[in-house]
């Protein structure tokens, strides 16, 4: 129905209808003002401290405010109803411009979230220099987009770049495998020059027999486990004769063949792989036997006296013989590695005394116990 307002008292009284038609317009305005004032209320969404049910519930009491009215004035008749436009209005403006600032600020907050995640994307592409050139341009792409406030702009541009970051991190972390795995043969290859580096510290060069250092080792470590294992270990210490006279006649290049062909021949007489077969310095060798009498120690030892002497080097001088001489002890009750060595060294003296060319046992030293221990090996 239609109102009017009176001059005067500025009230508002009923307006007569001139027709059934305006009445039905007025009707339907008032109909169409609430279905647009529900149709708000239930698009609303949140905002700071107003949930967006809270919205809906007030854009319902709102339509039924207009359509209805909200009472009647005291005095007035039950059919005057009061609708409150300007609240109406008051209340739609305040709503939006509570919208306005709360959209506002979320875009702001959005666009700086890009913007820094956009800068820190931008580092990480320059310290990167072999990053994927596609998410330096979709940076750039992105930066534009700011600058028009678009939103689904720069949603796509800000999904572009998603697309290829993670393109570019597939990239990266397919370059850091290759780059572990080159790194890894590395590490093998130098765990196995390593592991060569210190075989060859223990490896005599002329000779590529033990060394003296490692002969030093294997001494102890034989002799604190010899009565532990019930063995009876011999040590062989060799000698070549009259290598002096080798040298000065033949020269030191004749010296070393000679220490070549005997370092051959004693590997040939002593293959068992628990056989430990040293050069100890200069012309000077030992071999280790890990479990043997005195006896079969003495036998093998006369077997490769023997194959030695049997040796003719072919020089510039002539034919050159050569024979050796060899001590032998047997480890017993008290020996160290040092004293040990030292009994097989006196009885190399004693060879060389008788002659040369010859094979002498060590005498056992008193208190040992070595002859009471049963020998289980040859």
């Amino acid at each position: 129905m239609f109102w009017k307002k009176l001059s005067g008292e500025h009230k508002l009284e009923r307006a007569a209808p001139t027709s059934a038609r305006p009445l039905d317009d007025a009707d339907q305005a008032l109909d169409t003002i609430a279905s647009l004032l529900r149709s708000f209320g239930a698009g609303a969404f949140d905002l700071d401290e107003l949930p967006a049910a809270e919205t809906q519930a007030e854009c319902e009491s709102w339509a039924q405010r207009i359509t209805v009215g909200s009472g009647h004035r005291e005095g007035e008749e039950a059919t005057d109803f009061r609708r409150d436009w300007g609240g109406l209005r008051r209340y739609f403006s305040a709503h939006r411009g509570r919208e306005r600032d709360y959209v506002g600020r979320s875009f702001s907050s959005l666009r700086e979230a890009v913007q820094t995640f956009a800068r820190c994307m931008a580092t990480a592409v320059s310290e990167d220099r072999s990053a994927d050139d596609g998410v330096g341009e979709k940076l750039v792409r992105l930066a534009d987009a700011f600058q028009t406030n678009d939103a689904g702009s720069i949603r796509k541009e800000a999904e572009g770049l998603a697309d290829a970051v993670k393109v570019a991190i597939e990239h990266r972390k397919q370059r850091q495998d290759e780059h572990v795995a080159v790194l890894r043969d590395k590490i093998q290859k130098l765990k196995d020059e390593l592991q060569q580096a210190r075989e060859q510290a223990a490896i005599d060069p002329l000779t590529q027999l033990h060394n003296r250092a490692s002969l030093d080792g294997h001494l102890e470590r034989v002799s604190d486990l010899a009565f532990l294992l019930n063995s009876s270990p011999c040590l062989l210490m060799i000698d070549v004769d009259h290598f002096k006279k080798i040298n000065d006649q033949f020269g030191h290049p004749m010296g070393d063949e000679v220490l070549r062909r005997i370092a051959d021949a004693l590997v040939r007489q002593f293959l068992r792989r628990e056989d430990f077969v040293a050069r100890y310095g200069g012309e000077e060798f030992v071999v280790v036997i890990p479990d043997s009498t005195l006896q079969n120690a003495k036998k093998r030892a006369e077997r490769v006296r023997e194959a030695i002497e049997a040796l003719e080097l072919s020089c510039a001088k002539g034919p050159l013989k050569v024979t050796i001489s060899v001590g032998i002890s047997s480890l017993t009750h008290g020996d160290t590695g040092k004293s040990w060595l030292a009994r097989a060294d006196a009885a190399l003296y004693e060879a060389k005394a008788d002659g040369r060319n010859a094979v002498r046992v060590a005498a056992f030293p008193r208190h040992s116990f070595a002859s009471l221990r049963p020998a289980s090996g040859t």
